[in-house]
């Protein structure tokens, strides 16, 4: 690699990786919301770091094409209107080879892509759904903390002074919360309970409180007062069965589990309607992923030529011009996406426009500048 490739391979990659950062960083934002969300109910530290490591692939997946655009017009805009590409064609550099070391990293970006979408980002997704499924829902153990008022279980609010967490005595753990106050509206109406000490135990998919020194008001539906008990048993039914393993989705497939469900869904297709747009979605979201992976490769083909203008009031516009093809890419690819399930439109087919006219759009700059 010559002096100049090196120059040209360097700006563009330094470029790209400041540009990467800040855009992961931007787009990482709603993930640290959910984050920030799970840290204020006392999830563990070990599930937060492990949430936040499977949000990495699907925010690089969107970086890394946005990345290599910006560092194409940018990197390419500056040597441009520096006059440094003029000098490069005048000593007998061809743009082709001007382009060389931004082409290999926008191929190696693909394949880096591929794996992205078709193994990175499905689990990723799996992982995140199944802890937030976890975090969220598994409240009624693990995230009641003392002083703060616990709103996860459905249709009641429960607050303590003090937690005690008991070991496993005969295979089951138990966890004594004392100053107990339970704000119940399950039943159609508000009821308010309250103990001195309750013991709290998981017993099948219900969450079971044996409360002592207890008050109950009202005691019941239409009766008022206030009901005293020396102990009694409180349950809150199907909590933690909401907790189960979460189920995986098509999003959540890798290449070839979604390839042989696209397989098994292309015998079905003709017996009903439903299973139709199950195969049409399974089909879009293979090629889906194939177009994303060729959005890097797409975004260096058509930024370099963009950004190379040899007129320096032409930059603007081409940077301009070179946005605009980026958020043109992503919302045609977005449309396509809404019509997965509707096989008449052929999405996998939509879905591969934008590719088409990034690669007709390169056809078209890169002979002029050439």
């Amino acid at each position: 690699m010559g002096i100049l490739q090196r120059y040209i391979l360097r700006s563009f990659l330094v470029a790209a990786g400041l540009t990467g950062l800040v855009l992961t960083f931007v787009l990482s934002v709603g993930f640290l919301f959910q984050v920030f969300q799970f840290v204020m109910r006392g999830a563990p530290a070990g599930l937060v770091v492990q949430y936040l490591a499977a949000s990495l692939p699907e925010v690089l997946g969107f970086t890394i094409p946005l990345a290599l655009m910006v560092a194409s017009l940018l990197v390419f805009s500056r040597m441009s209107t520096d006059s440094e590409v003029a000098a490069m064609k005048a000593c007998g550099v061809s743009f082709l080879a001007i382009m060389r070391g931004p082409l290999l990293v926008g191929v190696l970006c693909t394949a880096a892509g591929f794996f992205l979408q078709n193994y990175a980002m499905p689990r990723g997704h799996y992982v995140r759904r199944a802890l937030a499924n976890r975090l969220a829902l598994d409240a009624g153990v693990q995230l009641i903390e003392p002083g703060r008022f616990i709103d996860e279980i459905d249709n009641v609010t429960i607050f303590c002074d003090r937690k005690v967490e008991h070991p496993a005595a005969q295979g089951k753990a138990s966890t004594t919360l004392y100053n107990l106050i339970a704000i119940d509206r399950r039943d159609g109406f508000l009821r308010e309970i309250q103990a001195d000490r309750a013991e709290m135990q998981a017993q099948g998919s219900d969450l079971v409180f044996t409360l002592h020194q207890a008050t109950v008001s009202p005691p019941d539906k239409g009766i008022s007062g206030i009901a005293s008990f020396d102990s009694f048993t409180y349950t809150c039914k199907d909590v933690i069965s909401r907790s189960r393993k979460y189920l995986k989705k098509p999003k959540d497939f890798d290449f070839r589990e979604l390839l042989q469900a696209e397989r098994e869904a292309a015998v079905l297709k003709g017996t009903s309607a439903g299973a139709a747009k199950w195969h049409s979605k399974l089909k879009f979201l293979l090629n889906y992923r194939m177009v994303w992976a060729l959005s890097s490769l797409c975004f260096v083909l058509v930024g370099i030529p963009l950004g190379c203008q040899t007129q320096r009031r032409d930059s603007a516009k081409g940077m301009m011009l070179g946005v605009g093809v980026g958020i043109a890419f992503f919302l045609f690819v977005l449309l396509s996406e809404a019509l997965a399930d509707k096989p008449m439109a052929f999405p996998w087919l939509l879905v591969w426009i934008p590719v088409l006219f990034a690669f007709g759009t390169a056809c078209y700059l890169i002979p002029k500048h050439q």
